[in-house]
């Protein structure tokens, strides 16, 4: 039975039963040895068999049935990662920046900026997310601009944040389960700010006027005890790629009277990649058929439309990519298939810690209990992966408290707290009749 545990048919909690071990162990309590010497003959030799030929056709059956309960591929599975900015491989086709305009810093610079204050960059904190909950309380820190003293303001990077909440309403437009993006990365990115009072500067159109832009490398920013947390010029990828399209790329399209029914041709992509289209003004429904993607709009022709191309799993790493990739990857099993095609399975505990399990957390916590909870005021909010998503049924403050402890696999990493909030997200979506909340015990 070596390696039962990674089978990916076996149950969650059922463990085999070695019967070997268990008939030798009942041979021992035999004390004729000649008795013994028959008995393990007759069990061991003849009964031993019997059972081997019978478990061998469990999972010749077992296999069978495996096979024949397929789920739908998931064509929609997201990897992040982080890396420095100078080792960016343009030529990798399966990772991308979540945001394009990272690479472009002088136009970011220029979106961000305001007309109070200047965008310096943005940091990365490799910390814990008690850490990251104390940094931003922080709210600012003191630096050295020129031998003069000066404060800068830090903020969450809510750029990343806007951008998975266009992604999820992408989902929406096309029909598609939403599945939570693990955004732990994201969550650990600040924006640095200076006020203009702080530069020298005078007047709005000098501010603007300015070329050589003030960056990070020009401030000796004094961070205290999370110095050797902060990291410069880091880079989130993610397994996403936006494509610019038009009328031109598409056949002749189909007119009802009314409106233009435009297709998007999947024949020659990669057949188990994903592909989203973009909503807009000029788009009144999309449909996803067979090798195409149907469009309907009253536009005869256009052009810039834009879609979203998800690169099939498992992503490349390109030299220096060294960081793990976080996914929403769920690993396949019997239990899984079978509990797809059997509509709304019971929340049993067996089936809450199946859901866990499959998610791809498992280098870094798993799940050891939980419990139901009456006192909701024990628990405050924690800021999930899936904060956009509005579920006004049910009101949050209304539910009792689903709490589900874990154990840190990877102890003290960095990356555990951030495991936890993407599994308490992820079951929050699949469980309406509590809230839950996820402990590192």
């Amino acid at each position: 039975m070596s390696g039962w545990a990674e089978d990916n048919r076996s149950a969650v909690q059922d463990y085999p039963f070695d019967f070997e071990r268990y008939i030798e162990e009942q041979l021992r309590k035999i004390d004729d040895l000649e008795e013994r010497k028959y008995a393990k003959e007759a069990l061991l030799h003849g009964l031993g068999r019997i059972l081997v030929c019978t478990e061998e056709k469990y999972k010749k059956l077992e296999r069978r049935i495996y096979e024949e309960t397929e789920i739908a591929a998931n064509r929609y599975e997201t990897a992040m990662t982080v890396i420095q900015k100078k080792h960016y491989d343009p030529t990798n086709e399966t990772l991308f920046p979540v945001e394009p305009l990272d690479l472009q810093e002088d136009d970011l610079a220029e979106k961000l900026t305001t007309d109070r204050k200047r965008f310096l960059g943005t940091i990365f904190l490799e910390a814990d997310d008690g850490m990251q909950e104390r940094f931003l309380k922080e709210g600012s820190f003191f630096g050295s601009l020129t031998q003069r003293e000066v404060r800068v303001e830090i903020r969450q990077a809510e750029r990343y944040q806007k951008i998975m909440e266009q992604f999820y309403h992408i989902f929406l437009d096309n029909h598609i389960p939403w599945q939570t993006v693990h955004t732990g990365y994201l969550d650990k990115f600040y924006d640095i700010y200076l006020e203009f009072s702080e530069t020298g500067d005078e007047g709005s159109a000098q501010r603007h006027e300015k070329t050589d832009r003030m960056t990070l490398k020009e401030i000796q920013i004094r961070y205290g005890e999370y110095e050797r947390f902060v990291k410069t010029d880091i880079l989130p990828l993610w397994n996403v790629e936006w494509l610019t399209f038009d009328s031109a790329d598409f056949m002749l399209p189909g007119m009802d009277g009314i409106c233009y029914e435009h297709e998007f041709s999947l024949e020659d992509q990669e057949e188990q990649d994903g592909y989203l289209i973009s909503s807009n003004e000029e788009i009144l429904e999309i449909r996803h058929e067979k090798k195409k993607i149907v469009i309907r709009s009253r536009k005869e022709t256009f052009e810039g439309w834009k879609a979203l191309h998800i690169i099939r799993l498992p992503a490349v790493r390109s030299l220096d990519y060294d960081a793990p990739f976080l996914t929403n990857r769920r690993r396949d099993s019997f239990l899984r298939r079978y509990a797809a095609g059997c509509g709304v399975p019971l929340l049993t505990k067996a089936e809450l810690f199946r859901r866990i399990m499959e998610l791809d957390v498992g280098d870094y916590i798993e799940a050891e209990g939980y419990e139901i909870c009456e006192h909701t005021e024990d628990f405050p909010a924690v800021r999930g992966m899936n904060r956009f998503v509005r579920d006004e049924l049910f009101p949050m403050e209304s539910r009792r408290i689903l709490l589900i402890r874990f154990r840190e696999v990877k102890a003290g990493h960095y990356l555990n707290g951030c495991m936890v909030r993407f599994v308490i997200s992820q079951i929050q979506m699949e469980i309406s009749e509590y809230r839950c909340v996820g402990v590192i015990a």
